[in-house]
C-alpha cells in the first residue's frame, strides 16, 4: 500500500544528531583541528534557510559561553529554542495552489543542543509538528530543501536522522509497517534525491517497544552515508519511557561511537591503500637493484639516488603502519564504549529488540578490527625489510665509494712517484749534459743538452710511474 499521499501521523518530530571532530592528538589537545568551528557555521546558515533567528546566532552564543560545558557536556546552560516557523509560505505553498480547500498551514517549533563529547562537537537539532494529525506528504518541512541530509551539513564524523511519530493508521502485518516506514523516508526527502541516495531499509527491531527501522545508503565516506531511523510510536510504553528521557544521551553517545567507528574504518582502508602504493614503489627498486648489482660500478649514480628518495618513502610506508595501529585501536575503544551505551538502553525497557545495533557490533569486531589486522599481518614485515635495503644500498655505495677513492690515491701516487723521479733524473742530466751531443755525419744534426734532458725525464717517469705502479698492485693484492 502507498502511504505517501493517504498516511498520517501524530506529533511528529525529525531530529538530527551530528558529529563534527574538535581536537586530534596529530594537531595536539589543547588546540581545535582548522575546521573546527563549521559545524556551527552550518546551522547558522540552516538557520537562515529555515528563518530561524536563534538559529544563526548559534556560533555568537557558543562563544559567549566560552565552552563552559554542562553536565553531560552541553556547550549551552539551556536548550536553544525557537519560535515556530509558519510553513504556509514554502513547502505549503504549492499544496495549497493544488488544493485551494487544503487549511491545514502547519507550523514547525524545534531546538537545538550543542555537545562536546570528549573530542568531538556533537549536535541534535530537533524539529517538530505540533499537531495531532499531520500527512506524510507534509514531512518534507521537517527537512525543508534537504537542508538536514549529509551533503549539506558535511559533519566530518558523520551523522544519523532519527524520525519519530505515531502512526494514525491500522496495519495487517508486518509488511505493511515497514511499508509504512519505507514512506516515512520518502516522506522526508525529495523523490530526486531519495532515488540518487539508493536508500534501503538495512535492519529493523524494537526501541523502548516500539518498532524502529534502519535506513542506510552503505556510502563509504561519512560525508555521504545517510543514516536514518524510523521509530514509529505504536505502544503506550514508549512515549512514557521516551518523555523520561533515560534513553537520550546513551544513544547520542551509541551513534557518536557508531559514527567514528565507521569514520575510522574509512580512514584505515584509505591508509591501507596508501600503504600498498608505497609498498608497490619499494618492490619496484628491490627488484631494480637485483639486476644492477652485479654492475655497481656504473650504476652508482642511482644508487646514489635511491638513497635520498628511498628513507622518505620508507618512512611514508611506516608512518602508515603507524597509523593502521592507531586506528585498530580507536575502533576498539569506541567499540567498547557502543557496548557499553547498548547495554543502557537495552535495559530501559524489557520490549527491546535491538539486534540490529549488535549486528554493528559483530561487522565492526569481526569485519573492520580482523581486516586491520590483516593488513597489518600482511604489510607489517615487509618495513624491516625495507629498512634492511637500505642499509644494504647504502653499504653498497659506500663500499663502491672507498674503492672509488682508493684508486684515485693510488692514481695518484703512482704520478707522484714517476714525476717526482723524472724531475731528479732530468736534473741528475742537465748537471752532466753541458754541450750539445754530434750525430753521425749523414745525419748533420745536433741535439740540444735541454732536449737530451727532456727525454732522459721522460724515459725517467714511464719507468717510475711503471714501478709505483707493479708496486701498488702488490700492495692491493696483499691487502685482499
Amino acid at each position: 500500500m502507498n502511504y505517501l499521499n493517504t498516511g498520517k501521523v501524530a506529533y511528529p518530530k525529525l531530529s538530527l544528531y551530528a558529529f563534527h571532530l574538535w581536537r586530534n592528538l596529530a594537531q595536539g589537545m589543547e588546540n581545535p583541528v582548522e575546521n573546527a568551528k563549521e559545524l556551527w557555521l552550518k546551522f547558522q546558515e540552516i538557520g537562515q534557510t529555515l528563518n530561524t533567528p536563534e538559529l544563526e546566532k548559534l556560533p555568537e552564543l557558543i562563544e559567549t559561553n566560552n565552552h563552559q560545558l554542562g553536565k553531560n557536556g552541553e556547550l549551552l546552560p539551556n536548550y536553544l529554542k525557537f519560535a515556530e516557523i509558519p510553513q504556509s509560505n514554502n513547502f505549503n505553498n504549492q499544496n495549497n495552489l493544488n488544493n485551494p480547500n487544503n487549511q491545514n498551514n502547519l507550523n514547525i517549533k524545534g531546538d537545538i543542543i550543542p555537545l562536546q563529547i570528549h573530542d568531538t562537537y556533537a549536535v541534535d537539532l530537533t524539529l517538530r509538528y505540533p499537531q495531532p494529525e499531520v500527512k506524510l506528504a507534509d514531512l518534507k518541512g521537517l527537512n525543508k530543501e534537504n537542508c538536514l541530509l549529509p551533503d549539506n551539513i558535511n559533519p566530518s564524523l558523520g551523522q544519523t536522522l532519527l524520525f519519530f511519530a505515531k502512526p494514525l493508521e491500522e496495519f495487517e502485518n508486518q509488511e505493511s509497517l515497514q511499508n509504512f516506514a519505507d514512506d516515512c523516508v520518502k516522506a522526508l526527502i525529495t523523490s530526486e534525491k531519495f532515488q540518487e541516495l539508493k536508500l534501503y531499509c538495512q535492519h529493523q527491531g524494537t526501541l523502548l517497544g516500539s518498532p524502529i527501522f534502519e535506513y542506510n545508503n552503505d556510502a563509504d565516506s561519512p560525508l555521504q552515508q545517510c543514516h536514518i531511523l524510523i521509530w514509529l510510536n505504536t505502544n503506550p510504553q514508549t512515549k512514557e519511557l521516551e518523555n523520561s528521557g533515560k534513553y537520550y544521551y546513551p544513544l547520542i553517545n551509541l551513534l557518536l561511537c557508531r559514527s567514528k567507528i565507521a569514520y575510522v574504518n574509512n580512514q584505515a582502508i584509505r591508509c591501507n591503500q596508501q600503504a600498498r602504493k608505497e609498498y608497490t614503489e619499494l618492490e619496484k627498486i628491490v627488484r631494480e637493484f637485483n639486476q644492477i648489482k652485479d654492475n655497481i660500478n656504473q650504476n652508482l649514480d642511482k644508487l646514489q639516488q635511491w638513497l635520498t628518495n628511498v628513507p622518505e618513502v620508507s618512512f611514508e610506508y611506516a608512518r602508515y603502519l603507524r597509523d593502521l595501529q592507531i586506528h585498530r585501536t580507536t575502533i576498539k575503544t569506541n567499540l567498547k564504549n557502543y557496548l557499553l551505551n547498548l547495554n543502557i538502553i537495552d535495559q530501559l525497557s524489557n520490549q527491546n529488540d535491538l539486534q540490529f545495533l549488535s549486528d554493528f557490533s559483530k561487522l565492526t569486531q569481526n569485519t573492520y578490527i580482523q581486516q586491520i589486522n590483516i593488513n597489518l599481518e600482511y604489510l607489517t614485515p615487509a618495513n624491516d625489510f625495507f629498512k634492511q635495503m637500505i642499509e644494504t644500498i647504502r653499504g653498497v655505495v659506500e663500499i663502491e665509494e672507498a674503492k672509488r677513492d682508493q684508486s684515485l690515491q693510488q692514481t695518484l701516487q703512482v704520478l707522484g712517484v714517476a714525476l717526482g723521479g723524472g724531475a731528479i733524473v732530468s736534473g741528475v742530466v742537465s748537471q752532466y749534459i753541458e754541450k750539445p751531443v754530434t750525430l753521425p755525419p749523414y745525419i748533420n744534426y745536433q741535439i740540444q743538452p735541454i732536449i737530451i734532458s727532456l727525454i732522459w725525464s721522460f724515459l725517467a717517469t714511464i719507468f717510475f710511474g711503471l714501478l709505483a705502479f707493479a708496486w701498488t698492485q702488490l700492495g692491493r693484492k696483499g691487502s685482499n
